[in-house]
Formats: structure tokens, sequence, C-alpha cells
């Protein structure tokens, strides 16, 4: 469990302190980031600022969807963070009170470190809550670039080394991994760039212009990503279908040349059944030439078969 709490004034920079009685009157931003807190620093959390307890029960036991949300006294924003190490959604829950800030997550997050040292290495004396949220949506939007550009180079690599390999039994399962990582980065995407869309148009979070022009900064972004990812997805389908249509060509061969094989010995099946029967009057037995006379005819039908089936283009 990790509580740090930061403050800013006019005249100082982002500053770290034990205590929040260590935070003067003129601070402009106070920032608390909780990581992985008891239970009864939750509860604290929720009595001292008067948090909606339904918003507060989903933020601690669950993983609440990406989203935004203004309250009376309040707002709420969530986003998502992809976990490095299998694609997972890692949420950080974010409350905005006037100048106070509180960033809420159940595992360390990347970007609540990145801006940390950002703000602490260029000190802004006009610096608001809204700037820092939109500092660690800038800086999780841009960190997906890492995950789907490795997943875009996972695809290409893979098209270049197997777009017309077509007899590798492997190169399906490869194929779904693959798609099984780009589902669970679009099933971050997707919610976030709601979110974003959402804080573009509807939120009291961006108001000014200059806070306009950074979201809409943010929106290309998303929008890239999006794109990068569609296209991964649009090759990996077309690589699948093409599999499995070459697939379904090399059975339909199969069962041809099988069906083939079958007409050609059903006329030889029945000459031989016919003279595989038990009847003491079939006076072609006695005939001393009737076995190479039947053996011929049984090649001759053989042969007539595969002309006309040749003709025929049957294969």
């Amino acid at each position: 469990m990790s509580v740090s709490i930061y403050y800013q004034t006019k005249e100082k920079p982002l500053t770290r302190v034990e205590n929040a009685k260590e935070i003067p009157s003129e601070a402009t931003i106070i920032w608390y980031d909780l990581n992985e807190p008891t239970e009864e620093e939750s509860d604290e959390l929720l009595n001292r600022f008067d948090f909606n307890p339904l918003e507060m029960d989903d933020t601690i036991h669950v993983n609440p969807r990406a989203k935004y949300k203004a309250y009376e006294n309040y707002q709420n924003v969530v986003f998502h963070t992809i976990s490095p190490r299998d694609y997972e959604i890692e949420v950080l829950n974010i409350f905005i009170i006037n100048k106070i800030l509180i960033t809420y997550h159940h595992n360390v997050i990347r970007e609540v470190n990145e801006v940390y040292k950002q703000i602490k290495n260029n000190y802004d004396k006009d610096l608001d809550c809204e700037d820092i949220v939109l500092y660690m949506l800038d800086h999780i939007v841009d960190n997906y670039f890492y995950y789907i550009e490795n997943i875009s180079d996972k695809v290409f690599t893979f098209e270049d080394e197997h777009g017309t390999d077509r007899t590798n039994k492997y190169m399906m399962d490869n194929i779904f991994d693959l798609r099984s990582d780009i589902i669970k980065l679009n099933r971050v995407i997707m919610p976030m760039k709601d979110v974003i869309d959402t804080l573009q148009n509807e939120s009291q979070l961006v108001q000014d212009k200059r806070h306009k022009m950074y979201i809409q900064h943010i929106t290309e972004h998303i929008d890239k990503e999006e794109s990068m990812l569609q296209t991964a997805r649009d090759i990996t389908r077309e690589i699948r279908d093409n599999f499995e249509s070459y697939t379904s060509f090399r059975m339909n061969r199969v069962m041809q040349i099988l069906t083939i094989v079958s007409m050609i010995f059903l006329p030889l099946t029945l000459i031989a059944g016919i003279y595989g029967m038990n009847f003491e009057n079939m006076p072609e037995l006695k005939w001393h030439y009737g076995y190479y006379a039947t053996l011929v005819i049984m090649v001759l039908i053989s042969l007539g078969c595969i002309w006309y089936f040749k003709r025929k283009d049957m294969f």
C-alpha cells in the first residue's frame, strides 16, 4: 500500500509531504495518489470528500469501465492503461474536487509516475488539476503506441513470412494468438476513445481553449491508433481467410480424387461381384480365355473412365 501526497503553490513547484497537515493554505493543487490503499483508507476517502458510495464501491472492488461523470461537487474519470505483461486492462480512477486531485489505482501505473516527473521538472505556476488529468491521458494514449506498434510489427512480419505459406499447420494457431492480442488492445482503445469524445464535447474538464487544443491533440493520436489496430485486424483476417480457402480447396480436391477412384472401381466391383456368385450354370467360366478376357474388359473400363474424367477436366 502506498499513499503519496503532493501540493503546489504559485511560488513553489510540486512538493511531496508525508501528512496532509503539512499542506499550506495557499496551495493551488493538492494531489493524493493512492496505490493499493487499504479498505480503511478508502472509507476515509469516501467520508472526507462525500463521494458517491456506489462509485467508490466500483472503484474499490471492481474494475470499472472507462468513463467520465460529473457530480454536483466533483468529477470522476476512469482511464484504462495496458498491462505490459499480457495486454490486460489496468484501471486508473481519478477524482477532481476543485483544486484537489485524487488518483486511485490497484497497480503501479507508470503514467502517473511519468506525469509526476514531468510536472516536477517543468514547473508551471498556472497548472491546475485539469492539466494534470490531461497530461495523464496524453501519456496513457501515447503509451498505447508501443503496444500497437509491437503487435503491428508482429502482424507485418508474420505476413512477410507466411503470407504465401499455406502448408504450415501451426499457422492458424499463430493467427489466433495475434488476433487475441488485437482484441485485448481493442477492448482498451475503443472505450477510451469514447471517453475522450465525451471529454472533448460534454465535460466540465475541458473548458478553456488551451484544454480544447490539448484534447484535440490526444484525439488525433487515438484515432491513428484505432486505424493501426484496424489495419492489423484486417491483415490477420485476410491471412486467415486465405488459409481457410486454400484448406477448403485442398479438401475438395482430395474428395474429388476419392470420388473419381470410387467411380473407376464401381464397375470393376460390379464385374467382380457377378463372377463371385456361386451359380453352377455360368458358361463363360468354362471358357479357357475367360479370366484373361475379364481382366482386359476391366482394364478397358478403367481406361475409359479415366479418359472420360480427364476429358471433363475432373482431374
